[in-house]
């Protein structure tokens, strides 16, 4: 599968998305992060493990809508991860796809180019994920 594993629990796990090449466009973004950032993120991500399918939280890990379904988003102020969200008999997995700076308030053009970078790396991810099976 084209994963590898970030942190696991046992009603949850989260996984990053690695392309064929190679790259992981998640695992980019989070070393990226500060150590602050990386330590908000992880907690969100603890969060997810303890609580399983029942983890949402409208100012740190949501549902996007409209033409952005089926990611999600974990939020930290202005720094974003784009991720799919599944679940399989109470156990949440999560896969990181890619993540972002927002630098204003509101949808703005690059949140839009960001939305369609995660799903063509969505798309891409179920691809490798039906090719690996």
């Amino acid at each position: 599968m084209p994963v590898q594993t970030c942190c696991e629990g046992n009603l949850g796990r989260v996984l990053k998305f690695v392309r064929a090449s190679g790259r992981c466009p998640a695992d980019v973004f989070l070393r990226g992060c500060t150590e602050t950032y990386d330590k908000k993120f992880r907690g969100s991500f603890g969060a997810l493990m303890a609580m399983g399918e029942r983890y949402r939280n409208e100012q740190r890990f949501t549902a996007l809508k409209g033409s952005a379904k089926p990611l999600w988003e974990f939020k930290e102020f202005d720094h974003r991860i784009y991720c799919v969200r599944e679940v399989q008999n109470g156990v949440v997995t999560v896969v990181l796809l890619s993540g972002w700076v927002k630098d204003k308030k509101g949808r703005n053009r690059q949140e839009t180019n960001e939305i369609a970078t995660a799903m063509s790396l969505y798309a891409e991810y179920l691809n490798e994920r039906k090719g690996s099976k």
